[in-house]
């Protein structure tokens, strides 16, 4: 069943776009256990680690998910050191504007992913993504997790983003806000 869903969204890929509803009438399974089925392979492509299978797992966790009810799921991939998606993720995580998401994006943001750390602007541009979508939750916690992190943050490149965030949040009259430092500034 997996092989099959993989060369149908392979060719959802390859040929014109289809729907989201066009795409789940495919699934060959009964659309009342997407959800269910969904996450189930969505498992065992984390479990699997590997990295070829992720753009598989966020089309399937696109057509699966509704109302943000494999959130989780998202989560767990952003954490995981394996794959090439971060950007991906964070940006759909961004999009989202789900306040359970502020204490994965905090853990994400402090760690060091091999794939992003193997080209230069891949950390430094990451950090940015994820003050954005902090700020784009917009809740008090997510506010706290970056002030937190430009006041305590051990790596430069993390505190100099959030100081860069909270300046675009409280914005003040100071033309020196206009002048701080940035990640790119590091290379």
């Amino acid at each position: 069943m997996i092989e099959k869903l993989r060369q149908d969204f392979a060719e959802h890929l390859k040929k014109s776009r289809r729907s989201k509803l066009e795409i789940v009438e495919s699934l060959p399974f009964p659309i009342e256990s997407k959800n269910e089925i969904g996450r189930k392979i969505i498992k065992e492509i984390i479990a699997s680690k590997n990295s070829d299978d992720m753009e598989f797992c966020l089309l399937l966790l696109w057509v699966v998910d509704e109302d943000d009810d494999c959130i989780d799921l998202l989560h767990e991939i952003l954490l995981e050191p394996w794959h090439r998606k971060y950007d991906d993720i964070i940006h759909n995580l961004q999009w989202r504007q789900h306040p359970s998401s502020v204490p994965t994006i905090k853990i994400a943001i402090q760690q060091k992913y091999p794939f992003l750390e193997a080209y230069s602007t891949g950390t430094g541009q990451f950090i940015n993504q994820c003050g954005h979508a902090l700020k784009s939750i917009g809740t008090e916690e997510a506010i706290e997790a970056i002030k937190d992190l430009a006041e305590n943050s051990e790596d430069p490149i993390v505190k100099v983003e959030m100081i860069y965030r909270l300046s675009k949040i409280f914005p003040t009259d100071d033309p020196e806000d206009e002048e701080l430092p940035r990640w790119y500034d590091f290379d």
